[in-house]
Order: structure tokens, then sequence, then C-alpha cells
């Protein structure tokens, strides 16, 4: 990846998804590619260079599949060796399917965003956290309709030191959002990719 897009963001944007205690002490940014639109390939890049870079293992990704997919996925990460839970999360009787992955290596990264990503860019839950932090809790909003509804929610405990990268719409970039000063400002983000990665910023 050659040109990398940096931007620091405001917390409770529209199209906030996630859920944060103490989000007083929470840090956002945006990173994506900074040449391309809806661009996957270069989003999982992107990623992989973040984390790779300095070896930033073990990380959790949590994310919710289509139903009906859970056992091929099963399969394919019993395959690799992959340490995961699958649980069921709603309410009565719409319950969703939930995987929690433990990854410990840079190829069993790249192998499960080969295989998984495609759900990230539908839309569907897709996060990584650096610390097992994420639990889900139920939240009162509004439906369609403007009638009063219950959701099963995913929150992370950010009162400790703690790093959530969720992937943005249609698999274009991610928000990260942190408690930790090593990524706390643009300078110290662009430290993680590697030496010939461009940094374009809004603070030039």
């Amino acid at each position: 990846m050659s040109k990398v897009y940096i931007t620091h963001e405001t917390i409770g944007s529209d199209g906030e998804m996630l859920m944060y205690e103490d989000v007083q002490n929470v840090v956002k940014f945006y990173m994506g590619p900074s040449e391309s639109v809806n661009d996957s390939d270069s989003t999982c890049e992107i990623l992989t260079d973040f984390i790779c870079t300095k070896a930033l293992f073990p990380l959790y990704l949590t994310f919710e599949p289509f139903t009906g997919m859970e056992d091929d996925l099963e399969r394919l990460f019993q395959g690799k060796n992959i340490e995961y839970s699958l649980r069921f999360e709603g309410l009565k009787n719409k319950r969703l399917p939930v995987f929690k992955l433990t990854i410990e290596t840079p190829s069993s990264l790249s192998f499960v965003l080969q295989e998984t990503f495609w759900i990230a860019s539908s839309n569907n839950f897709y996060a990584f956290s650096f610390s097992d932090n994420i639990m889900y809790k139920s939240v009162i909003g509004k439906s369609w309709f403007g009638r009063e509804k219950t959701w099963m929610w995913p929150h992370f405990d950010m009162n400790r030191a703690s790093t959530v990268i969720e992937i943005w719409y249609d698999g274009d970039g991610f928000n990260l959002y942190t408690t930790e000063s090593h990524f706390s400002t643009i300078q110290k983000l662009a430290s993680y990719f590697p030496p010939e990665t461009s940094i374009v910023n809004n603070e030039d």
C-alpha cells in the first residue's frame, strides 16, 4: 500500500455503530486507501500492514455472518487451527450468530481476511480488538417506522487500555477507536506502517 489516508474524527458522528464505556477518553481515527473508493482489497492490505509491521498480536476479531454460514465457517477455522467461539445473540426468536476469533500470526490474519472480509464489505458487523473486551448488551432505539425497539448491540469496555478497529461501510477503510497513548495521534499511527508508506492526512 503506497498511500494511506488518516484523519482524526469526532466520536458520535453519523453512522456510529459501537457502544463504549468511558467514551470521553476514547480517540477516533479513520484510516483507508487514499486513492480509491470501495476497494476492500486495499483496506485488507492496510489492515495487514498496520497489524503485522510491529506484530500487534494476539488480536480478537468479532463478526456477525449471515445466518446459515456457521458450519462452513467452523470447518474453515478448524482446518487452520484458529481458535474461535460461536454464540448466538438476540432476543426471543431473533438471534444471530456471532463468531469471535483469536488471531495469533500474520498467516492466520491473511487467511481470515481472505475468507471472511466479504462479510464486512456486506456491512455486517466486523471488528478487531487488541484486548478481549467485547460483550453484547440490549439497547433501545427507534425502528424504521418510529416505534421503540430493543436490539442486542456490540459493546466494548474501554475503561482499560483498549483499541478497537471497526470496518467502515462497504469495506472502504476502517475506524480506529483507542484509549492507548501509542495510537493517540496520526504521527504515532503512521509509525505502525512500513517505512515506504506515504501517509496522507488533514493536518498537513
